[in-house]
């Protein structure tokens, strides 16, 4: 199967720990059937005579016991081995599909259920630990045993040799063919694990707006369709693949129940042409017969983990597949940024136009304030700006060098996001506000604190600035979005783009912030997204977008005195009482 070789690379470089787990288990399991001949010739010895050799005997039986104990040591070093191998390898694929998550364009990102890509990197992979690694294992010392069992039955007795191999080949037809038609259940069953997953986290997430909307039974009512799907192809695929082990295993009881009347009968019914087989002999070989269709007991038991490891396997080869984010970037963004040039451009989302033929010229230390309906492109603009989306046509320019031309870090390190949705990982508030600068004093996030009104909420905290805090430790979403402004005051970018940033916090604190703001966007220039159009009085220039076009442009008050688009779009906030909130 082509899903395999994502593995291989893999497992190139455990390739000495691969041998050598296999030399372990190899004598583990020769020193192990080794045994069966000797208690053979035990039995022999106490069978048909007068004078029982009780010193061979005890021979035997101290053989017996030093082979057990070198056998269990020799596994135990095959165990550690190939755990310690299968543990390196999921970590390194663990390591390798966040990193292709972390490197993937915005636009793969948006475009797949993040419930479904989480599934990925935490369940499928295990389930490859644990069906497919696993399974290997048990089917490489299954292997080993199967063959090494088949050249003794053949040194003891190669006639009822024949009767084993004749019979067992049946096993692996069932396995084969149960294993072939189980495939697709056991694909679509992880098919539904992601989907299931995605929705359970889009409940979760959103279980303010759920409750808010009384839409509990809806959510309730749509997860038992998915898990009742889930409950029926799970269902298809556990029953069509548990009937490999019992129709195996009757397969075996025939080779066991085959090789006892033959051998019997050979016994009775000597002929000169045949081998001698004694009891002892017989006793051996039947030992033999239950080792040898044991391993495919084993292996038709993991056929189920198998599938669904094969099944898991593949999503995470789409993930391992889908291409980097591009940065064909070859170019150091000059400093300072003199000028931004937005010439003819165009951009579509799923051939839905968003922005056509938009040009534009800001020039350094310039506040552009960007106003229009929803969805008019105003977000879309800024993603262009800092290229986690390409235009479709046109280009944008700093300094004259088009933004494609130059390296992806070196143009985002140059400007500062603060965005309506905030974000905060579990660490300290300290940890949070010097993300944006690893290397920072706590002097300096404390100042950056200050200048955004968050530092006399974060001094009534248990712990101060080393207070512990995550998404959901129960600051409110205002107290959030302060620490996200206070990044960007710690890191003091070229540019600041602010995307609805003071849409979370109340009108009071927002004046002072926007204090704040005057005092660090002087002489940078910036991108001020707005629905409140209160906030944007002071802009150097107003953007009115509508449809993905420049409509009106000029100040506060000249687009007032136009009395166009925008004078509506200002005035109809004090007919909705949103002038001042949203």
């Amino acid at each position: 199967m082509k899903t395999l070789k994502v593995l291989k690379k893999y497992l190139k470089p455990c390739y000495l720990s691969l041998i050598f787990s296999f030399i372990m288990v190899f004598i583990s399991v020769a020193l192990t059937l080794y045994i069966p001949i000797l208690i053979g010739k035990a039995i022999d010895q106490m069978i048909g005579k007068n004078n029982v050799l009780f010193d061979k005997i005890g021979t035997y039986l101290i053989i017996i016991a030093i082979l057990l104990v070198l056998a269990s040591l020799f596994n135990y070093f095959y165990e550690l081995i190939f755990s310690k191998m299968t543990q390196k390898i999921v970590l390194n694929l663990r390591n390798d599909v966040f990193k292709k998550l972390q490197n993937a364009s915005i636009s793969y990102i948006d475009s797949h259920p993040h419930g479904d890509l989480v599934s990925r990197e935490v369940s499928d992979i295990e389930q490859v630990s644990t069906g497919l690694l696993e399974g290997f294992k048990q089917f490489y010392k299954g292997l080993i045993t199967i063959l090494i069992t088949l050249g003794l039955m053949l040194y003891v007795h190669y006639l009822l040799a024949l009767v084993v191999v004749i019979i067992t080949p049946l096993s692996l037809f069932i396995a084969a063919f149960i294993s072939k038609k189980t495939h697709h259940y056991f694909k679509k069953q992880a098919k539904i694990k992601g989907e299931i997953s995605s929705y359970v986290l889009e409940i979760i997430e959103n279980q303010k707006e759920v409750k808010g909307l009384c839409y509990e039974d809806d959510a309730i009512k749509t997860f038992k369709e998915y898990n009742h799907n889930l409950y029926e192809v799970g269902k298809n695929a556990q029953f069509a693949s548990s009937t490999t082990n019992p129709c195996t295993r009757f397969v075996n009881n025939l080779v066991y129940a085959a090789v006892g009347i033959v051998g019997a009968i050979l016994m009775i019914h000597k002929k000169s042409f045949i081998p001698i087989l004694t009891i002892g002999g017989l006793s051996s070989f039947l030992t033999y017969a239950n080792q040898y269709t044991k391993p495919f007991n084993e292996i038709s038991g993991v056929v189920t983990e198998l599938q669904s490891a094969l099944s898991s396997l593949k999503r995470i080869e789409e993930i391992l597949n889908i291409d980097s984010e591009i940065d064909n970037g070859n170019q150091n963004l000059s400093h300072p940024i003199d000028k931004i040039c937005f010439d003819k451009v165009y951009f579509s989302y799923n051939d839905k136009p968003l922005i056509e033929n938009f040009n534009l010229v800001v020039r350094k230390g310039k506040k552009i304030a960007i106003v229009g309906p929803t969805g008019c492109g105003k977000t879309t603009m800024i993603n262009l700006l800092m290229r986690f989306y390409d235009v479709k046509s046109g280009g944008i320019y700093l300094n004259d060098i088009n933004i494609n031309d130059i390296k992806k870090d070196d143009l985002r390190k140059s400007f500062g996001m603060v965005l309506q949705d905030t974000w905060l990982f579990k660490g300290t508030i300290f940890e949070n506000v010097a993300y944006s600068k690893p290397n920072a004093t706590k002097e300096e996030v404390i100042e950056a604190c200050k200048k955004v009104h968050a530092h006399s909420f974060i001094k009534r905290l248990p712990q101060g600035y080393d207070t512990v805090i995550s998404q959901n430790s129960g600051l409110s979403q205002g107290e959030k979005q302060l620490l996200t402004i206070a990044r960007i005051m710690l890191l003091l970018p070229e540019i600041i783009i602010l995307d609805e940033a003071t849409s979370n916090i109340d009108t009071r604190t927002e004046i002072k912030i926007n204090k704040a703001f005057d005092e660090i966007l002087n002489g940078r220039t910036s991108f001020v997204i707005a629905h409140r159009l209160s906030t944007i009085r002071s802009a150097d220039l107003i953007l009115v977008m509508n449809n993905g076009n420049i409509i009106e442009t000029g100040t506060h008050e000249s687009l007032l005195n136009q009395d166009g688009f925008y004078k509506k779009l200002y005035y109809s906030q004090f007919e909705t009482g949103n002038l001042t909130s949203d």
